[in-house]
């Protein structure tokens, strides 16, 4: 299995930030008063979502709360927000958990917004509703080698129960890097902080099954590749974690090139 990796895609990191972020509809937002510092989150998108999820709060988001937020502000974004219809999260102490829903204006293809080498690698496409299960971790410690581990803090995990998303790379630049970057289906998302930094973890399989995730530092706005070698054990550990841990099974995407093997 793989352990380069490969990339955190906008829809990733949306759905990771956006899965505590929401409020009631009718009861009003908060504003910019909660974004995080610039320095911190460059993108003001990232910022205000970040800022809301310390909130943990559940209800409905519209996409017309974050143009609210953003008025005056463009140019601070590089996320088309404007495709999404809404963002619910439901809470249900009982079962230890919440869901998070994103629903799109029907299918969703978007073009990959960052770059890697200087080149924006492909699309994210993906089915008109994708659900997730979160879960939150307070603090991991993670051994990647024999004398040195590392430090999570602040960590919430979701897991795609229903509907699919897929990186799709452009195929020469697939060819270029030698398989470094791959078509991958997305099992798990992950958003933490390490070493006081915010990151983004998207990861999953390419359809010969084998493992692919990727990493996004929100303070430098910019995608990790290659990806730090303390982090690569971190698409492993968040896959082991929702598929054999929580025992969930995400749905494959439509076509035969996902059947599972």
């Amino acid at each position: 299995m793989k352990r380069w990796v490969r990339l955190a895609i906008w829809l990733a990191v949306i759905v990771v930030v956006a899965g505590g972020l929401t409020e009631p509809q009718g009861q009003g937002l908060p504003g910019r008063e909660i974004w995080l510092p610039e320095a911190e989150v460059r993108d003001r998108f990232y910022s205000y979502l970040i800022g809301l999820i310390k909130a943990d709060t559940c209800g409905t988001l519209l996409s017309s709360d974050i143009e609210g937020v953003l008025e005056g502000y463009q140019g601070k974004t590089a996320i088309p927000f404007e495709l999404i219809r809404n963002i619910t999260r439901s809470c249900s102490p009982s079962r230890g958990m919440r869901e998070v829903s994103i629903s799109f204006h029907g299918n969703l293809k978007a073009p990959v917004p960052y770059s890697i080498l200087g080149y924006h690698p492909g699309s994210v496409t993906a089915s008109p509703v994708v659900k997730f299960f979160e879960w939150d971790i307070p603090r991991k410690m993670l051994r990647w080698s024999r004398y040195e581990a590392i430090e999570l803090t602040d960590i919430y995990v979701f897991g795609i129960h229903e509907g699919w998303a897929i990186v799709d790379i452009d195929a020469w630049l697939d060819k270029l890097l030698g398989g470094l970057l791959d078509d991958t289906r997305i099992v798990v998302l992950a958003l933490f902080r390490y070493n006081g930094e915010w990151h983004g973890l998207a990861a999953g399989y390419d359809a010969s099954g084998d493992g692919r995730s990727g990493i996004f530092n929100f303070s430098r706005n910019k995608i990790l590749f290659p990806t730090p070698r303390e982090l690569r054990i971190l698409g492993p550990y968040f896959r082991n974690y929702v598929i054999r841990v929580k025992r969930v099974t995400p749905p494959l995407p439509p076509g035969k090139k996902w059947q599972r093997r």
